[in-house]
């Protein structure tokens, strides 16, 4: 944790936004990068330096699009100044559309999935309160989604096309353990039913030697193998039956600068140190209560 915590700190830029591929001559911060490192360091109640800066560095970015929403608007969240979320870019995540593929074939499954859980994240984490001073957070909270709302109902075509998918039992051109995971993010935004083909799916594809399968005919895993197999299991509530092999193949992603990456002796990236990271919080919970130095609570 502490390797993992000096890699993401020395991504910093001088703006207060990080960036993976930070060198002496190429210093270009990204929300992506920004947002992996505050949310790992969060995880373990770590504190994030220079926040002030961060938080304005992510203030002052372009926030169009579905992606820059999300990780602007989510890293401001993290760092407890959600109420720095502009109006304009609630109304950009209040307008974000969801459009249902005609078939499962026409689509690329992966892209689909990712872009659906990310709107419902974003719908349901900033639809219960508004931003900035009460006057326009009254004008504006008339315009917001209601929270308790039930999703399923506001998205009934969504729910419907993934409600058609879950029935056979895994996700992808090929059944495989990312796109369900994918897909399991959006049922439990959707508060659908889970069947139990689709249990017994994800079950099947835990394997005593590597942790995790990607698909029952694969012989290979690797960090993003390991992150989709135990959110899989955090979302159906089911045991990861194999924690220390898991471990071991998420520790052995460790590179000498202390960042992780998708496999052993591959390059690091800050999406991947925050994946194994949270990979350790979920099936070793008493290291995030664990004392250590430059903890805090979030910046208020």
């Amino acid at each position: 944790m502490a390797r993992a915590a000096a890699y993401i700190r020395t991504r910093q830029s001088p703006s207060g936004g990080f960036c993976f591929y930070r060198y002496s001559s190429v210093d270009e911060p990204s929300l992506g990068d920004t947002y992996y490192a505050v949310a790992a360091l969060r995880l373990f109640d770590i504190e994030v330096p220079n926040a002030r800066k961060t938080a304005d560095f992510v203030v002052q970015a372009r926030t169009f699009g579905l992606t820059y929403l999300y990780f602007g608007a989510l890293t401001l969240d993290h760092l407890g100044l959600a109420h720095k979320i502009g109006e304009e870019t609630f109304q950009g995540i209040l307008n974000l559309p969801i459009l249902v593929p005609e078939t499962a074939n026409s689509v690329d499954t992966s892209g689909w999935l990712e872009s659906v859980r990310k709107t419902l994240r974003l719908q349901r984490r900033f639809t219960s309160t508004a931003p900035g001073d009460s006057t326009r957070g009254e004008k504006l909270a008339a315009m917001l989604i209601p929270r308790t709302a039930r999703p399923a109902n506001r998205y009934p075509q969504v729910a419907e096309f993934i409600a058609e998918l879950m029935r056979r039992g895994g996700f992808g051109v090929r059944r495989n353990l990312w796109d369900t995971y994918l897909a399991l993010g959006v049922n439990a935004f959707l508060g659908l039913d889970v069947p139990e083909e689709l249990v017994a799916f994800v079950d099947s594809l835990q394997h005593p030697p590597i942790g995790f399968l990607m698909t029952p005919y694969s012989a290979m895993s690797s960090l993003d193998v390991a992150y989709a197999g135990v959110r899989c299991c955090e979302i159906l509530k089911i045991p990861v039956r194999y924690p220390q092999e898991v471990l071991d193949l998420t520790l052995g992603c460790q590179t000498a600068n202390g960042g992780f990456a998708h496999a052993p002796m591959a390059l690091p990236n800050l999406e991947f140190t925050y994946r194994a990271l949270r990979i350790l919080a979920l099936l070793v919970p008493e290291l995030t209560h664990c004392p250590a130095d430059n903890r805090k609570p979030p910046s208020k």
